[in-house]
């Protein structure tokens, strides 16, 4: 009895070492299991991909008073057409908009952007195509639908066609961007470009900025950029100048308050005897263009800016919330710039200091924004509410936009 206990302890003991060592996989032939395990993993490896399409329909009510004549001209305008493109397949991310209008830009349509990027890892990205210039306060750096004096200067709210590198790791953030051209060869543009006579060519950008509470509600970026490069004068034949521009700025999101300010410092070192269309080219101010409609503005100055907004959450049937802002710039020409106004037929009126601001309300409906302007400027004809004679202008502008956009593809 106890020889067949043994036995019988003997071969339990053998049964647990086997359940407790699984025998070897098979390697002629996979289980079930195992080809639906593997199907797993490639599953999950595979990149994911998604797609986003979206747009703008925009249009517009402008008025401007001519206090002097006692009279006042307004206008109501069909507005923008925009269709827009974004995705994602792994680490390669695209994005791109097109712009059409009749009325509101001088050509029928534009390229807004156009870009390709790869994600090495977290941290680095390699941006190529025509894309925002990280310079100043980023995306916009105001809050107006019509745009603030950095944006006519082209200090915000910019893009250029060439190469970008960012880096970013925790609240630090760094881009170091070259640029071949600011148009890619369009008339009419999105952001403000020296044209006419003038173009900005082989150029460079490095930005640095960190960000105290990132990814809180009481959040403060500050950012210093410098930017230059050559400058076309008189078209391809003429000869090359120079630009140069730093800035610093400061963004803080304060719960329901934003308060942003930037600095620029800038100039445009332009060659004598140049002309273009046989129109001698100045030396103490630039042609610029929004939309390809120009405007002069001086070859160097230093610009001081500062917005303010508070939102209010509202729950009024559609209505979901309501940003009262003021963004006010103050430009120092020291002097440059004796040119005709922004009106016809004005007599060329030297610019003193430049002074614009923008008082408004936005209200949004979600798909639907609506924006009302009072826009005042001193010397102001480059952010058309001129003329430069000296004295404050105002005009009026009601915007309204319905902005859509849906996943096409999201994984």
């Amino acid at each position: 009895m106890q020889q067949k206990l043994n036995a019988l302890k003997a071969q339990l003991a053998t049964l647990k070492k086997n359940q407790q060592t699984p025998a070897e996989p098979s390697t002629d032939n996979a289980s079930t299991s195992d080809q639906a395990n593997a199907g797993q993993t490639a599953e999950t490896q595979k990149p994911k991909t998604t797609l986003t399409l979206g747009g703008a329909v925009t249009a517009g009510y402008k008025l401007k008073p001519d206090i002097k004549n006692h009279s006042k001209s307004g206008d109501a305008l069909v507005g923008i057409t925009a269709f827009n493109v974004h995705g994602s397949h792994g680490k390669l991310s695209y994005g791109a908009e097109y712009s059409w209008s009749p009325k509101a830009f001088a050509d029928d349509s534009y390229l807004r952007y156009g870009w390709a990027a790869y994600d090495f890892d977290d941290h680095n990205q390699l941006k190529g195509g025509m894309f925002y210039v990280p310079f100043g306060n980023l995306k916009f750096g105001y809050q107006t639908f019509w745009g603030n004096l950095t944006y006519f200067a082209g200090f915000t709210d910019n893009q250029a066609a060439g190469l970008g590198y960012k880096y970013q790791n925790g609240p630090w953030r760094l881009d170091v961007d070259a640029f071949k051209n600011d148009d890619l060869g369009q008339h009419s543009l999105y952001g403000s470009k020296p044209f006419d006579g003038y173009q900005q060519i082989n150029g460079g950008n490095v930005r640095v900025a960190y960000t105290f509470n990132q990814g809180t509600d009481h959040s403060v970026q500050v950012s210093s950029a410098v930017r230059g490069g050559e400058l076309e004068v008189g078209g391809p034949s003429g000869k090359l100048g120079t630009r140069w521009a730093a800035t610093a700025a400061v963004d803080a999101a304060l719960g329901p308050w934003t308060l942003q300010g930037q600095y620029v410092d800038y100039r445009y070192n332009i060659p004598d005897g140049q002309s273009f269309n046989g129109n001698a080219l100045p030396t103490d101010s630039i042609t610029v263009e929004n939309y390809g409609f120009g405007y002069q503005m001086p070859a160097s100055g230093q610009i001081f800016a500062a917005n303010i907004a508070r939102t209010f959450p509202v729950d009024w049937g559609a209505l979901d919330s309501i940003q009262l802002y003021d963004n006010y710039a103050y430009l120092m020409t020291g002097g440059n710039g004796q040119f005709n106004s922004a009106l016809p037929g004005n007599p060329a009126n030297p610019t003193g200091d430049i002074q614009f601001n923008a008082a408004g309300v936005n209200f949004s409906f979600g798909v639907l924004q609506v924006w009302a302007d009072i826009l005042s400027g001193k010397n102001a004809g480059m952010t058309f509410d001129g003329p430069n004679d000296g004295s404050w202008n105002t005009r009026y502008n009601l915007q309204m936009g319905l902005y859509f956009s849906g996943d096409v593809i999201k994984d």
